[in-house]
């Protein structure tokens, strides 16, 4: 089987752009709750200092749940990867290769978070308690309504019905 020449060129632009993307210059963000700037990328690494809730940082590189940083005042280490929030580019309006960029970069495309119960049974999930105290520290983090509508309307987004799933 024969590959068309436009094929292989394609498929070697986006080799390089993922490279070039992984590589771009580092990715301004801020840290989203006060976590420690460890040494290492490991929960027990020494910690360089404590940084606070809303530091600005630039993303450096990204291993596994880690994020390495530069705080604002020069300091280098790793924080958990979901305490940071990536700053959109200037005029970034779901720019496709940006999005690579922040996978390559980060591990995320900045469009969902999900966290699995891997190691959880059944029996533990179905004895498992809601606990109104994290749900409490979670709305916190819940996005103004006022931050989604500028969010949609710089996106040129419209809402729609979506049916529900049958059961």
């Amino acid at each position: 089987m024969t590959r068309s020449p436009f094929r292989i060129i394609h498929q070697g632009t986006l080799v390089v752009a993922l490279l070039l993307a992984g590589n771009a210059l580092a990715t301004p963000g801020t840290l989203i709750r006060a976590s420690d700037l460890l040494a290492d990328a490991y929960t027990d690494a020494k910690s360089l200092a404590s940084l606070p809730a809303d530091a600005k940082l630039t993303v450096l590189e990204g291993k596994g749940g880690w994020s390495k940083v530069r705080t604002e005042d020069g300091k280098t280490g790793w924080v958990r990867l979901l305490n940071v929030r990536i700053a959109a580019p200037a005029g970034a309006g779901g720019n496709t290769l940006t999005a690579i960029g922040n996978v390559v970069r980060t591990g995320t495309t900045k469009s969902a978070a999900t966290t699995g119960a891997k190691g959880l049974s059944r029996e533990k999930l179905a004895q498992s308690q809601p606990n109104p105290r994290e749900v409490a520290k979670l709305d916190a983090f819940r996005a103004k309504p006022a931050e989604i509508n500028r969010f949609a309307a710089a996106r040129k987004l419209s809402a729609r019905d979506i049916p529900e799933l049958p059961n």
